[in-house]
């Protein structure tokens, strides 16, 4: 049975346009899963595992309010329940021997190729969790939706909680380009996106995944997290803002912090 499901290889882009410029880029693995053929691919491929332990695994846990139900069920607190004919695709890079910190997944709610909702679920390094509901979507240009919406959680220390996110998605059946701009009143403060070409999931392309793209992997996001801070500390000398205790219903506060066995 041909799979829905693919592996992107791409790249995430950073973009700090205010107060300092910087940016990087860095070569970017992840999953496009429909959530639908999770058992399917752990049957098919023996190197994935589905809410057990595998080279290259997914827990239903480590993601939305942390439930144990299978994410689609966790998925109707936030979005309309799957109707005939919808699917949704989560876009997340998968526990990699066990381990695996996500800043953000993509939960994508399609009917055929079109764009119906998405939910942006974004990780912070204090271990909180925060979900945004994306339901009014704008149809851009062909296959390209967009949706805004303010910024009420803590991310990044060199940014306070004042702006609003626009949302950017671009999907078609082998390519995703997923984007998030952050404005202020005096304009644009930063952009970042993550973008690339989907390929077939096998045993085969798992074992060039881990072999041969390792540290494209979620295992090294948290390491490029502290030296991109590093840099902006105490390169770009930018203002180090304090975390804020998450008020919104949408935030989970201090879930497990990052460790072996945890995705975030």
């Amino acid at each position: 049975m041909n799979l829905r499901s693919k592996i992107f290889r791409g790249s995430v882009t950073h973009q700090r346009c205010s107060p300092a410029q910087h940016a990087f880029t860095y070569p970017m693995t992840f999953f496009g899963f429909d959530l639908a053929e999770l058992d399917l691919i752990a049957r098919q491929t023996n190197l994935f595992g589905h809410n057990t332990r595998a080279l290259i695994s997914l827990k239903d846990s480590d993601y939305l309010r942390g439930e144990t139900k299978p994410i689609e069920q966790q998925l109707e607190k936030f979005l309309p329940p799957l109707q005939t004919g919808e699917r949704t695709l989560l876009v997340s890079s998968p526990r990699y021997f066990g381990y695996a910190f996500n800043p953000v997944n993509f939960y994508l709610r399609l009917h055929n190729a079109k764009l119906l909702s998405a939910v942006a679920e974004v990780n912070n390094t204090f271990g909180d969790r925060h979900i945004y509901p994306l339901i009014q979507l704008s149809e851009r240009e062909e296959d390209t939706w967009t949706a805004s919406c303010a910024k009420d959680f803590h991310v990044s220390p060199f940014n306070d909680l004042s702006g609003e996110y626009t949302f950017t998605l671009k999907v078609t059946e082998d390519r995703l380009h997923l984007g998030v701009d952050l404005h202020r009143k005096g304009g644009r403060v930063m952009r970042t996106w993550i973008q690339g070409s989907g390929h077939s999931i096998s045993n085969r392309s798992i074992r060039s995944y881990a072999l041969f793209h390792p540290f494209d992997t979620a295992l090294n996001s948290m390491p490029r997290i502290i030296w991109q801070a590093a840099i902006l500390k105490y390169r770009k000398h930018l203002k180090v803002y304090k975390r804020p205790s998450p008020e919104s219903k949408n935030t989970l506060i201090d879930r497990d912090k990052p460790k072996k066995g945890s995705n975030l």
